[in-house]
C-alpha cells in the first residue's frame, strides 16, 4: 500500500485530511490498527485508535491521535469518553501536567454527563475511569501530594464517580502507600562514603 493511499477505514468515518497530513511513519503506525477498527463514527474510531495504540504502549502515537481528537465538535458525553482515551496517552507517554490537565477537566464535565455515561456502563461505575484513576495515580506516584490525593477522593464521592464502599478502599489504600513510601525511606542503605 502506497503511503498516500487513505486506507478504506479512515474514508470511512472521514478522516481523510487528517491522515494526509500525518507524516509517513505515523502512517505506518496508524495502519497498524486499522484493521476490524470501528467505523460506525469518527469518535468511535478515533477512541479505539487511541485505545490499540495505549495497549500496543505507542503512548507517543495515542497521544497525539487524542490530541487531533480533542480538536473536533462533539457533544459532552463523547467528549467525555475522548478525553478519558487522551488522558491513558498522555500517561503513557509522561506528559503527567497535560494528563492533570484532562482530568480535570473531565471531572468538572462528568456532572453533567453522569446520566448518559452510567447508561452507557450498564448503570454501573466501571472500575477503570481513567479521569478519576490517573489523577490519583499523578497525585500519589508522580507528585507524593497525599493530601491532595485525599481530597481528590472524597471530591469524587460528591460528584458520583465514586460510591462509598471504593471511597472506603481507595483511602485505605492511599494510607497504606503512605506509610509504605515513608518506611521504604526510612529503611533504605546508604553506604557511607
Amino acid at each position: 500500500m502506497s503511503q498516500d493511499m487513505i486506507p478504506a477505514e479512515v474514508s470511512k468515518v472521514g478522516l481523510d485530511s487528517w491522515y494526509s497530513e500525518l507524516n509517513d511513519p505515523t502512517k505506518v503506525k496508524v495502519r497498524r490498527y486499522l484493521q476490524g477498527i470501528d467505523t460506525s463514527s469518527s469518535k468511535d474510531f478515533l477512541i479505539q485508535l487511541m485505545s490499540r495504540s495505549y495497549e500496543d504502549d505507542n503512548y507517543k502515537l495515542s497521544a497525539s491521535i487524542g490530541e487531533f481528537a480533542m480538536s473536533q465538535d462533539m457533544d459532552d458525553i463523547s467528549r467525555f469518553d475522548v478525553t478519558n482515551a487522551y488522558i491513558d496517552g498522555l500517561y503513557g507517554a509522561e506528559m503527567f501536567d497535560k494528563a492533570k490537565e484532562m482530568c480535570c477537566l473531565n471531572l468538572d464535565l462528568f456532572p453533567k454527563v453522569r446520566d448518559s455515561y452510567l447508561a452507557e456502563n450498564g448503570n454501573v461505575l466501571p472500575k477503570n475511569i481513567p479521569c478519576r484513576n490517573r489523577l490519583i495515580d499523578i497525585l500519589v506516584g508522580v507528585e507524593y501530594d497525599y493530601e491532595t490525593a485525599d481530597e481528590a477522593l472524597d471530591e469524587f464521592l460528591d460528584i458520583g464517580i465514586m460510591d462509598a464502599d471504593e471511597l472506603s478502599f481507595r483511602k485505605q489504600s492511599l494510607k497504606i502507600h503512605r506509610l509504605q513510601k515513608s518506611f521504604d525511606n526510612l529503611f533504605i542503605y546508604r553506604p557511607k562514603e
